[in-house]
């Protein structure tokens, strides 16, 4: 038997981390920039605006600015 799912209608926060879920890994050292993972693009789309979208990383601090700059371009949008 199933039973029905309620889900709250409140926003909710999505964790990702960077390199290897969201993007080819060390692709921006390796090849001197980022590619999107197969489906990341897609999956961004069908995320509510209403939720908050939180991206972590290991990598260093000066490289903040170009993957920012890559995800905004690529329509992948972070809080």
């Amino acid at each position: 038997m199933c039973k029905e799912i309620t889900l709250s209608p409140l926003g909710r926060t999505w964790i990702f981390d960077l390199d290897g879920t969201l993007v080819k890994h060390n692709g921006y050292k390796d090849e001197g920039h980022d590619t999107l993972l197969a489906g990341v693009k897609t999956f961004f789309e069908n995320i509510p605006n209403d939720d908050l979208v939180v991206i972590i990383t290991a990598r260093k601090r000066e490289t903040a600015a170009q993957t920012e700059e890559f995800l905004r371009q690529n329509g992948i949008r972070f809080d």
